[in-house]
């Protein structure tokens, strides 16, 4: 076994250690970034969203390949001196303002590394105005909100309601999912996305950073606000 099928096996164990010590190695074999990265940590993530798909892999299986992604990403960014192959986009996540569940925000997260995007998460119980600020500092132009409880579309609508507040709502996908919501509630709201589980919400939150033809957002503007 060569060591990115290693680093595949390992990721799929959620062996974060070893994970980390195999990236070292692949550097040192003068293996190029964008190979560890594509060949070794995307394919690795695209066999766990299909078993994940086929309920083949449970939540805690789920959250300890989490865990060591983010270790085999900061050690591949460490050992190359943050020469890796550039993100994909920048999503924001978090869940909502009273809502402590972070496990669905979890395995979202970890779709959303496993096709190459650069993940800020808020973590839970989020207000709506660190949503916008976040946004703002870090120039995403894509929201993902996470909540299960009854009235967590109420607590959505508040952060849409925010962007519409500082006048960037035209800047931001805003992308939703959640227990009690299907795709009427999402469009009631003025989500522009619903998606009812975390491989899908990746999906569509890749092809939105990748729509070469998607409308033209305001430039820049940002530093005005």
């Amino acid at each position: 076994m060569n060591t990115i099928d290693e680093i595949i096996d390992s990721l799929k164990k959620g062996q974060g250690k070893r994970v980390s010590d195999l990236v070292k190695i692949a550097v040192e074999e003068e293996i190029p970034a964008n190979v560890i990265l594509e060949d070794g940590f995307l394919k690795g993530m695209e066999e766990v969203a299909d078993k994940f798909r086929q309920e083949e892999v449970g939540v805690p299986e789920i959250l300890s390949i989490t865990r060591a992604m983010d270790r085999g990403v900061s050690a591949l960014h460490r050992y190359t001196g943050g020469r890796a192959v550039r993100d994909v986009g920048t999503a924001i996540i978090g869940t909502v303002r009273g809502d402590m569940h972070d496990i669905g925000k979890n395995l979202v997260k970890m779709m959303l590394m496993g096709k190459n995007i650069q993940v800020i998460d808020l973590g839970v119980d989020v207000p709506p105005r660190r949503f916008v600020e976040e946004t703002i500092a870090s120039k995403s132009s894509l929201v993902i909100l996470s909540g299960i409880l009854s009235k967590s579309s109420e607590d959505m609508k508040a952060v849409i309601d925010e962007f519409e507040e500082k006048g960037i709502r035209n800047q931001v996908y805003i992308m939703v999912g959640g227990y009690y919501l299907d795709e009427n509630t999402a469009r009631n709201i003025g989500a522009d996305c619903y998606t009812d589980d975390a491989s899908t919400c990746a999906e569509k939150a890749y092809a939105y950073l990748n729509r070469k033809t998607r409308k033209k957002r305001a430039k820049n503007n940002y530093g005005n606000m």
